[in-house]
């Protein structure tokens, strides 16, 4: 009888782009300039990402498009999110919210776009970045490496 291994590390592979996005606009309005930039039809997922942490559990909004053309998934998720918190968990400066990140190593960024599938080179990379950064109110865009993230297992969804 054969013994098969399986190596931890092919299943670990990078398949994605991600891109952060710093903006003041709230999601489905952010969903709406990206569509329009993009040419995409990112609609809101039925499901929110779930994410726990000392708090308990927190959901985060996505959207998603699939480009069957392509082979892409697109999905546009939230990375911060203020929750109410009890008495006992806060200090006078809190006021009973906490901030908690999907991605805690970026705490600047506000959304996320992560592009699965994708063999885009950096010259597709950086126009969607200049389309992004067209979008009133969005106030800086970024490629983000996605092999050196700490909690990327928070990205597979």
């Amino acid at each position: 009888m054969k013994v098969h291994r399986l190596d931890i590390d092919d299943f670990s592979e990078i398949d994605y782009d991600l891109i952060a996005i710093n903006t003041t606009i709230e999601d489905f309005l952010l969903a709406f300039n990206i569509n329009q930039r993009l040419k995409l039809t990112l609609s809101r997922h039925k499901s929110d990402i779930i994410s726990t942490n000392n708090i308990g559990e927190v959901t985060f909004s996505r959207y998603g498009f699939e480009d069957e053309n392509q082979d892409l998934y697109w999905s546009l998720v939230q990375n911060q999110k203020w929750i109410e918190t009890t008495e006992n968990d806060f200090s006078l400066f809190e006021q009973g919210q906490q901030k908690v990140y999907l991605l805690p190593e970026f705490k600047n960024v506000d959304y996320f776009l992560k592009i699965e599938g994708s063999e885009f080179d950096d010259e597709e990379i950086q126009n969607i970045l200049y389309q992004l950064k067209e979008i009133p109110k969005v106030s800086a865009v970024f490629q983000v490496d996605a092999s050196k993230l700490k909690s990327k297992n928070n990205l597979i969804f």
